[in-house]
């Protein structure tokens, strides 16, 4: 439902990293939606899980920390809800 409203009906640009699909065939991008980050907005609302597949480690440092806020905070995934 978050990603949905971060980019339902809005254009997104896809910014790709050393490989752009993975073994399966999986397209493997960071998506925007102007200056924003959508996989970074779903690791910080903890609505994510960092999901790093090497060599495509760009914002691997960036996620991991994101993720550690939002355990912290109890958010998303993390509320205990």
């Amino acid at each position: 439902e978050t990603n949905r409203r971060l980019v339902e009906g809005r254009h997104v640009r896809l910014e790709y990293d050393v490989q752009t699909r993975d073994r399966f065939g999986r397209l493997l991008a960071y998506v925007y939606v102007g200056e924003q980050m959508i996989n970074e907005e779903l690791v910080a609302a903890g609505y994510a899980q960092v999901m790093t597949i090497p060599p495509n480690v760009r914002y691997a440092e960036q996620f991991r920390a994101s993720a550690k806020a939002a355990r912290s905070a109890r958010r998303g995934l993390w509320s205990g809800d």
